[in-house]
């Protein structure tokens, strides 16, 4: 029961700026505006090379696997086929995403807080936000990178 109330009220705290930092430890407070959009460049760089090598990878997967799929295969082998390519993709996706997680998502997190503190004040985009908290797949990894270009351009020097 108390973790539904919780929940509720939770729910009903309007949205603010902050995507998850803890307002008295921004690491990057006294950085420069031209600093921190260089910083957010080369994050969306190295966020959107993930990207494109799990593309390039899975694109691999489904090009071996639709190879596979010929008429004079028996239909055990064809679901063997498609079982394994399954897996693979999945494997691939998770390894991706924990990638990410280890290694960008807390700077994307940091960087975008910090980029949106200095904004003007604008309507808030909750559902952007929310995705740099939990981003489910790699979609919302892209999402991510597009977005922090976004309103690092829209930063002053």
């Amino acid at each position: 029961m108390g973790l539904v109330v919780w929940l509720l009220i939770l729910l009903a705290v309007p949205t603010t700026v902050i995507i998850g930092a803890i307002p008295e430890k921004r690491v990057y407070t006294q950085t420069p505006n031209k600093d921190l959009k260089q910083k957010s460049s080369q994050l969306v760089k190295r966020i959107r090379d993930l990207v494109d090598a799990y593309n390039r990878r899975d694109n691999e997967l489904l090009s071996d696997y639709q190879s596979k799929d010929r008429p004079e295969l028996t239909k055990g082998a064809v679901k063997a086929a498609r079982e394994q390519w399954l897996k693979d993709t999945n494997t691939l996706h998770d390894s991706t995403m924990k990638r990410y997680k280890e290694q960008y998502w807390s700077d994307a997190i940091l960087l975008a807080d910090e980029i949106l503190r200095r904004l003007p004040k604008q309507k808030p985009q909750s559902n952007v936000l929310q995705i740099y908290q939990h981003p489910t797949n790699v979609l919302g990894v892209q999402t991510i990178a597009d977005h922090l270009e976004l309103i690092a351009k829209s930063l002053p020097d």
